[in-house]
């Protein structure tokens, strides 16, 4: 293959990342050497597949002036955002990406077309462990490729292709910064390059810092303060009902305490703790890189090459202090309480011992916030062999390794055992208040007034927990090609066979006071231990069946099958994929493709044990106005709650439920059908123009999933199954929802459908350098049609329609429009751009709960970057995001965290950025 062929069939990937065909693996191919294509294991360089691709080169990914992947990816239309730099609570230090928002654990990230390391036992990658700098361009395949790829593959694959036979020295570094002076990120990294014997071998070493400052939510006046609907249509300062004074709930009814242990009633209106000052808006990071590859062709026949990752990664998470809640026994004559607060107590002391039973709501903010710091190390090693074996056969064998090793250092705990043995208190001879236990130090514990835990008392109570998981994969894969098999007078054919082991094993080992459930802080957990392993045959062909022809300047069909064995539950399973390409003339390309993928379940999904966690939702017989619908009423009445409670505040206003999460070792395999149709438009008559667009349609059958805590509630109180009331046990002083039960299942399955679109313009201007500069308009878009989940699948009727929605049942922004439009003007040795993001209007996904916000409206936002190529020598790029400083939309109720959805909504406000690159 001569190399201006090759350019040409690099140009449509390279410049600007035409979606249509993202060829090359490397940009600068020796004679010979073969072109990969993302989403086939052909390598065919007129290979033209019929599923849809989007790539990002490395010229837009710099005009972007992010220094992490996931801030580059979350803005792609095709792409909701998963974890991000925002994700505090819920967080776990992670980044992640969700390709069509189907969920993380089914969009599959491979490194050169192979899989990457994973941070947990979901097998999710972590994109903090992938170096921007050395990315030479992503390609981003949607619509099932479980044929080609095997499981996770169910919504696409994201492929991060690095940069190949680098030689010399480069060095770079960036810096970003908020309007406001906080938030400051920064990285430099060192790539080193070396070809060696003639251009047969080469080394490429790489190695980067990088380094995110926290920002606190009390730094922003929009997220300072917990906000909540006020029932009168508006919002209001809300928060926690676990409040520094301490509150407790006898007899349906919830009282606080002021400093000298007398009591008064309380009200969720005035006495919520506002919780959100506390609390990350943007996560710390530091991170530690280093890269390696290497190749050397030993002959025709075979080629060795290598590749290895060490990333440290260290993230931390800061919550309020601890919320002390539960059903604790308390002294009824303790000194700590006024007379009227003992007399209160001692009628609630059924049988005369001198304690009662109460449920006790006390923010310990004596003892500090809480604190997750994650100290994450990754390994990856590949080690594999390729080359011609005789004629047009040649093949490709690797075996690769990979281990996460975590450990998560949390303070601000408390022991549970501990709070209730300080709680239980007596008079010693002296007349002093004593632990009625006085093992381990016990001191008495004052949790009644604001202020009053003693130093020694919050020593007492306090824990700190270690928690520590594994994540090891193991693969080697072998593939046998032919990309001249046979020619049917349209062109060859090409042929890829082979096969793949995979082992997956993965542990989670909570410090044991967690899993015992006697911490109260973060949340509890107990250990996950498993692993599988798969064994996989598959083939690929592609057939060029016609060209040349009236109206058929080309049609081609390509198929692929994969059969897997998992020694799981799943056994033997079966994927497919077939399309047809077919050109009418040579300016229009229509496309199709059906696919059958398959995702089993992972560690996690079947062995993960029961953890503890918080969701967001609301309790129906606590809201306003629910004593006037009958059967809700009836409905409250028969889960415990007295009828004069419904209606009422009793839950102290909280919009957060106590619920428990847990893996299912019965889980059975998702199986999802997709297919997609478009066009591609590339007209000779307008040089510069391309244009593509494509239908797509995804039905997942078994979604494994929690329901959510939500869906259960409305399940229960929404008419549909009063059976699932039993997943909602009550606390017997508060009737409060406490630990609702949550655990994975195979859900009623998922639907989705919308058009990608993606139109590029490209025209000569006779202005700038040497007079000659280029103009450059891309729009990129979704335009989402139907995103429907059934959370349960016993129950058909019960369905929630995401599209063009954001809320608790959604859990995330179903946005009807999402474009992505970037225009740029280049001349020799500058480049200037702007990008224009926006997202349509949302509703909530709740129609049965009026909500404050039922509606957050349309966003826009835009991004102005100048990049300056000084003596081919020196790269500097500077620019801002959210130029015009648009704050988040704020919501009460229906919020994610931060009083928004932080991950989807610029939450820091215009931000400055510089970088430069240097090569040597």
């Amino acid at each position: 293959m001569t190399s201006e062929m090759k350019r040409l069939l690099l140009a449509s990937t390279l410049l600007m990342g035409l979606p249509c065909i993202a060829q090359a693996q490397e940009a600068d191919t020796d004679e010979g050497e073969a072109i990969v294509v993302t989403g086939s294991r052909l390598t065919n360089a007129n290979l033209e597949q019929a599923a849809p691709i989007m790539a990002l080169s490395e010229k837009e990914l710099k005009l972007t002036g992010q220094v992490n992947v996931e801030n580059i990816l979350k803005d792609l239309p095709q792409i909701l955002p998963g974890a991000t730099g925002a994700s505090n609570n819920p967080g776990d230090g992670v980044a992640t990406a969700d390709l069509r928002g189907l969920g993380s654990a089914r969009t599959l990230v491979l490194v050169n077309g192979r899989r990457y390391v994973s941070y947990d036992t979901n097998q999710i990658v972590d994109l903090n462990t992938i170096p921007t700098a050395l990315i030479e361009r992503v390609d981003v395949v949607t619509g099932g490729k479980s044929a080609v790829y095997g499981s996770d593959a169910v919504s696409g694959v994201i492929n991060f292709v690095t940069k190949q036979d680098f030689e010399g020295i480069q060095a770079n570094g960036n810096y970003r910064i908020t309007d406001s002076g906080d938030g400051a990120q920064y990285t430099g990294g060192l790539l080193v390059g070396k070809n060696f014997a003639d251009g047969r071998g080469n080394i490429t070493l790489y190695g980067d810092y990088m380094k995110r400052k926290s920002v606190l939510q009390s730094a922003r006046s929009y997220t300072s303060v917990a906000q909540t609907d006020d029932g009168e249509g508006g919002l209001s300062a809300g928060g926690s009902s676990s409040i520094p004074q301490g509150a407790i709930a006898v007899g349906g009814n919830r009282y606080k305490f002021a400093q000298d242990g007398s009591y008064s009633a309380y009200d969720s209106t005035t006495d919520a703790y506002n919780y959100a000052p506390d609390n990350y808006l943007q996560v710390p990071q530091k991170r530690e890189l280093l890269s390696g590859q290497a190749h050397f062709d030993v002959s025709d026949h075979l080629t060795l090459y290598a590749e290895g990752q060490y990333v440290h990664n260290r993230v931390a998470n800061q919550l309020a202090p601890t919320p002390l809640t539960g059903t604790f026994s308390l002294d009824t004559d303790s000194s700590f309480l006024s007379a009227g607060s003992q007399s209160l107590l001692s009628g609630y002391d059924t049988d005369g011992d001198g304690y009662s039973s109460a449920s006790v709501y006390r923010r310990l903010s004596e003892v500090g916030p809480r604190i997750s710091k994650v100290d994450s190390k990754a390994y990856r090693g590949v080690l594999g062999a390729r080359g011609t074996i005789d004629g047009d056969w040649s093949y490709d064998i690797y075996g690769s390794f990979s281990r996460t090793r975590r450990v998560e250092r949390q303070q601000g705990n408390v022991s549970a055992s501990a709070v209730q043995q300080a709680l239980l208190t007596t008079y010693d001879s002296a007349g002093s208040l004593v632990c009625s236990d006085t093992s381990n130090g016990c001191v008495p514990l004052n949790i009644f007034g604001a202020g009053n835990i003693s130093q020694a008392a919050a020593d007492f109570i306090s824990i700190d927990t270690m928690n520590r998981s594994t994540i090891t994969e193991k693969v080697v894969s072998g593939a046998i090609t032919n990309d001249s098999l046979f020619d049917l007078g349209a062109g060859y054919a090409g042929l890829a066979i082979g096969a793949e082991y995979r082992s997956e094993h993965g542990s989670f080992n909570p410090d044991a006071a967690l899993a015992s459930g006697d911490v109260i802080g973060f949340n509890a957990s107990e250990p996950t231990s498993g692993g599988y392993n798969v064994k996989e045959l598959f083939a690929e062909i592609n057939v060029p069946l016609l060209a040349d022809r009236p109206f058929i300047d080309r049609l081609d069909f390509n198929g692929a099958a994969r059969y897997s064995y998992y020694s799981t539950a799943a056994k033997s399973v079966g994927t497919f994929s077939a399309g047809l390409v077919w050109a009418p003339i040579k300016d229009i390309s229509l496309r199709g493709q059906f696919s059958r993928a398959v995702r089993a379940p992972t560690v996690n999904d079947l062995y993960s044990g029961s953890a503890q966690n918080f969701e967001t939702a609301s309790d129906p017989c606590a809201v306003a106005g629910a004593a006037d619908n009958t059967s809700l009423v009836a409905a409250c009445v028969a889960s415990g709650v007295p009828a004069n409670y419904v209606g009422t505040a009793y839950n102290g206003g909280d919009t957060q439920i106590d619920s428990l999460n847990g893996g299912n070792p019965n889980l059975r395999e998702e199986t999802a059908n997709t297919y997609t149709f478009g066009a591609v438009l590339q007209p000779r008559a307008i040089p510069g123009l391309s244009l593509t667009i494509d239908y797509y349609h995804i039905k997942i059958d078994n979604f494994i999933t929690a329901a959510g805590t939500a869906n259960i509630i409305n399940a229960c109180f929404g008419g549909y199954d009063t059976s699932y009331c039993s997943l909602l046990p009550r606390d017997a002083n508060s009737y409060t929802i406490t630990g609702a039960v949550d655990n994975l299942t195979n859900s009623g399955g998922v639907k989705t459908d919308g058009i990608d679109f993606d139109a590029q313009y490209t025209v000569p201007l006779a202005f700038g350098t040497n007079n000659e500069s280029k103009l450059n308009l891309r729009v990129s878009g979704t335009r989402l049609l139907g995103w429907t989940f059934k959370p349960i699948a016993a129950l058909s009727d019960l369905t929630v329609d995401c599209k063009g929605s954001f809320g608790l049942l959604c859990g995330n922004v179903y946005a009807k429009w999402r474009l992505n439009s970037r225009v740029t003007w280049a001349t020799d040795g500058t480049t200037l751009s702007l990008a224009w993001r926006h997202l349509s209007s949302v509703k909530d996904d709740d129609p049965s709960t009026a909500y404050t916000v039922e509606k957050i409206k349309a966003y826009d936002y835009f991004d102005l970057t100048a990049s300056f190529d000084i003596a081919k020598r020196f790269t500097w790029n500077v620019g801002m995001n959210n130029m015009f400083n648009r704050k988040p939309p704020i919501l009460g109720d229906n919020q994610e965290q931060a009083n928004t959805f932080p991950s989807t909504y610029d939450v820091y406000g215009r931000t400055f950025f510089t970088g430069l690159t240097v090569d040597f």
